[in-house]
């Protein structure tokens, strides 16, 4: 089985205050298949004149009420009708990112896009459970705390899983009482184009949900920098993250939160009695995406008793993950988003090789038209302790492998990196896992699992992964002010 763009009409505009709209620029940014070569549907790049436009619009919602001051059940009950319009629609969304992203089909299909569907279902059916709280002074006096919406919210998601990500962040958002505005990332802006008639459809109002295409350094900058917003929360790079800082503090001290780069550390101990199944999880969160995910467990940290046990279990594992024709519904791995990100991440493959690493590459009959941008899953040893690969955010298949003697050693080299965002730990032996979880710094430490986490759980890094929450309960203190209110009472 296998889909096509033609099968769908592709809206390619802003969506702004209930209606596509043609920016008055007529800039469009072009579009090719990471897959084919083949053009895309151009999209357009919206401006600082656009944005100004959305973000009044947003404005003038909030204030006017409609949905800011709709009772809560009714606002669940709208945004659990617009996650079951997705779920009918979740094949076109599918294939809008697969075409986008050149990632597999099957993927958005069974797991991405219904994870999305899930985290609106999941913040929707939560919503009722927040209660306010009240203090109890003295006898003269009583104090309440409540949340109160922070008005209009930007929010700028990524390109390596475009809807889970919007969906993170628009759900609470809105269930809050915010109207936002979103950029979506150039490389994958069809899917959420689409999705915001959807928000419509299900009864959201004109205004609340709008989405500004466009590029980051042009709309998402005037996004953070816009004295009208009142936050900005985001997924994608430290770089920008960083930038994204600064232009809060030039503009309004707007409300921040990033989910930025990792660098993920995955020890292996020799107390984990199936090596084998601790090499499969590595490989599937390694390489299912070409390597794609901010959380990735890009650095394996094994014990020097087992590390040739262990990498020879990782070699045979990755060669179920060689990209193939992502179009294919039959296909579990597709291609990296563009011919810059591919030749970004074989920019690494060929340092290693000048550093005199080893570079074992995953052999396996692949299915690709030639030129197409995959890469196949790659694994990397005897790296010195100070290169490049260690360091820095391959964003690609490419998996580093340290040996360590001593936990106290297993520790330094999980921490010796500027990112925290997610980890991992095997053994059998409980001490020892307490030991690792207590002392990784990540905001996620997983033990004798990885990527199992689901919506009931926080996501979001330590250092330079970012701060913030997306996902659980805790996401609604993001999109909310605290605010006390002290009342004196007589007799």
């Amino acid at each position: 089985m296998k889909y096509d763009l033609s099968q769908y009409h592709v809206e390619t505009r802003a969506f702004i205050g209930g209606e596509y709209v043609q920016p008055k620029n007529n800039h469009k940014i072009e579009k090719y298949s990471s897959v084919t070569g083949e053009k895309l549907p151009e999209i357009v790049a919206c401006d600082e004149k656009d944005v100004d436009y959305a973000v009044e619009i947003a404005l003038k919602a909030y204030q006017q009420g409609s949905w800011s001051r709709m009772e809560g059940k009714e606002r669940q009950r709208i945004m659990l009708r617009f996650a079951d319009l997705m779920e009918k629609h979740l094949e076109e969304i599918a294939t809008l990112d697969a075409y986008e992203t050149g990632r597999a089909f099957q993927n958005y299909v069974y797991d991405s896009i219904p994870k999305a569907i899930e985290a609106i279902r999941y913040f929707a059916e939560s919503i009722d459970k927040i209660y306010d709280k009240s203090a109890s002074p003295g006898p003269g006096a009583f104090c309440v705390v409540k949340r109160e919406a922070l008005g209009v919210v930007g929010i700028i998601t990524p390109w390596n899983d475009p809807m889970v990500v919007a969906a993170w962040k628009f759900s609470p958002a809105l269930l809050m009482g915010n109207s936002v505005v979103m950029k979506p990332a150039e490389q994958s802006s069809l899917s959420l184009i689409r999705v915001a008639a959807l928000a419509k459809e299900a009864g959201i109002p004109d205004g609340v949900f709008n989405v500004v295409p466009g590029y980051g350094e042009i709309a998402g900058k005037a996004l953070a920098l816009h004295q009208d917003v009142a936050g900005i929360f985001f997924t994608g790079s430290s770089e920008v993250g960083k930038l994204l800082i600064q232009y809060v503090g030039q503009s309004n001290m707007k409300r921040v939160a990033l989910e930025c780069g990792g660098k993920g550390p995955y020890i292996v101990t020799p107390h984990y009695s199936d090596l084998e199944e601790a090499a499969a999880v590595l490989a599937q969160n390694m390489f299912y995406n070409q390597g794609q995910i901010c959380s990735a467990p890009s650095r394996v940290i094994v014990h020097q008793s087992i590390q040739e046990q262990f990498l020879e279990y990782l070699r045979k594992a990755a060669e179920d993950y060689v990209p193939q024709n992502p179009y294919d519904i039959r296909n579990r791995v597709g291609c990296v988003v563009s011919r810059e990100q591919y030749d970004r991440v074989m920019k690494y493959i060929d340092l290693a090789r000048q550093e005199n690493a080893d570079v074992i590459i995953a052999a396996s009959d692949s299915d690709l038209p030639e030129g197409a941008c995959g890469i196949r899953p790659t694994i990397i040893t005897k790296i010195s302790e100070d290169s490049r690969l260690i360091k820095e955010e391959i964003f690609g298949p490419v998996v580093c492998v340290q040996a360590y003697r001593t936990k106290e050693e297993a520790v330094a080299l999980a921490n010796d990196t500027i990112y925290g965002l997610a980890g991992a730990v095997w053994t059998n032996d409980l001490n020892e896992a307490y030991y690792f979880a207590n002392r990784v710094k990540v905001g996620l430490m997983h033990i004798n699992s990885y990527g199992e986490d689901d919506n009931t759980s926080p996501f979001g890094g330590f250092k330079q992964s970012g701060n913030g929450k997306d996902k659980s309960i805790y996401a609604f203190d993001e999109y909310s002010e605290l605010k006390s209110i002290w009342v004196k009472v007589h007799g």
